[in-house]
């Protein structure tokens, strides 16, 4: 069987079995709980079930998200999924509210938790397993809307006429701004506290590694010029100057050997959640750049200062240090003169199976 194929049915079945077995997880969880009036017997649930289940591949095929040569983590696919998801999830919400009084409104607004959090994961499972093969680059894949961003240079002087105007949406980019903030402090939260239990073993390695302080601190400079202190876990030896060239390539004699574990996944970069944390950077945006090279940029270059800079962005997302950092300033800019909600949501998918695939680390 050809492997696009088959692809493509492990995606359908394997949504299906994930929302089936969710929903009787959710239910059994649902049922034990005291909180609120007992439930009707599982059978009655049937007719929802139905519509659970067809709803969400109705939605899938509609957004193209089953089509067999469509690259499963571009840009685009990204952002598509979350559109669906965001429709499957108004409409189980709809139906819950216009379904007979007998159902119970809580397990049906539960049960859209499984398709939410599951099948993205399960994607990521079968692409490692049956890797796509596609003939044009991921650069061309960015989105419907997006394609420029590889022409970006040609283009570069309209961009930044788009950059004057930034500041210009007050209403809807404070709508966004609070938004963004808000699933900054939220994501902060989860990966500190998430991170937390196996914070010990890390720095047991770490010291054990090699001599040296467990962490370093960098001035950085983020929104507005504003200079700061981000935090990272070392991974070279204490000798090397702290801001000497980052490694391009694997091999790099500067790297500890638990340094080279933690930069291949991007452990390194988890205390800069203590950055969102305290305001000072976004999970999404540019990366923040050293003092002394900020010094040298003319005034086009400044305009890089505009957003907080982030943990993940464009440039990480599409090949880290495989990309030559003199062309990370045009996916910043391309970022900055589009940045919306939903595209800060697909950075941070995109950077999931960046980072599990070791796409560009070093």
């Amino acid at each position: 069987m050809n492997r696009a194929i088959l692809r493509q049915l492990l995606f359908i079945f394997g949504d299906v079995a994930i929302l089936l077995v969710g929903f009787i997880v959710v239910f059994a969880l649902r049922r034990r709980t005291p909180f609120f009036p007992p439930l009707q017997e599982f059978s009655f649930y049937f007719a929802f079930l139905v519509f659970y289940v067809i709803s969400f591949l109705t939605i899938f095929f509609i957004f193209g998200l089953y089509r067999r040569k469509r690259p499963n983590f571009s840009l685009s696919y990204l952002a598509d999924y979350i559109r669906a998801l965001t429709w499957w999830g108004i409409a189980i919400v709809t139906f819950s509210f216009i379904a007979q009084a007998n159902y119970s409104r809580v397990l049906i607004i539960y049960a859209v938790v499984p398709g939410v959090l599951i099948p993205f994961f399960w994607r990521l499972f079968i692409v490692w397993l049956l890797p796509q093969t596609i003939s044009r680059s991921e650069g061309e894949e960015i989105s419907r809307s997006a394609y420029r961003l590889i022409q970006f240079k040609h283009n570069f002087y309209e961009e930044l006429d788009i950059l004057e105007g930034l500041q210009s949406k007050v209403v809807f980019r404070s709508v966004y701004l609070f938004l963004k903030r808000g699933l900054d402090v939220f994501l902060s939260i989860i990966g500190i506290s998430v991170t937390v239990p196996f914070l010990p073993l890390v720095f047991f390695l770490v010291k054990r590694d090699s001599v040296g302080s467990i962490f370093i601190r960098q001035e950085r400079v983020g929104k507005d010029g504003k200079v700061f202190f981000i935090y990272k876990l070392r991974t070279m030896y204490s000798d090397v100057d702290l801001y000497a060239p980052s490694p391009s390539g694997e091999g790099d004699s500067r790297i500890t050997r638990v340094g080279s574990f933690l930069r291949r996944y991007s452990l390194d970069e988890l205390p800069q959640l203590w950055n969102v944390l305290k305001g000072e950077m976004s999970i999404v945006g540019p990366r923040p750049e050293m003092p002394f090279l900020v010094q040298r940029y003319n005034d086009w270059q400044r305009k890089r200062l505009l957003v907080k800079p982030g943990i993940t962005g464009l440039w990480q997302v599409f090949g880290r240090k495989d990309i030559p950092l003199t062309d990370n300033l045009e996916y910043d800019f391309y970022y900055i003169a589009h940045q919306s909600f939903l595209l800060d949501l697909v950075i941070i998918l995109k950077t999931i199976p960046t980072i599990i695939l070791n796409k560009g680390a070093y």
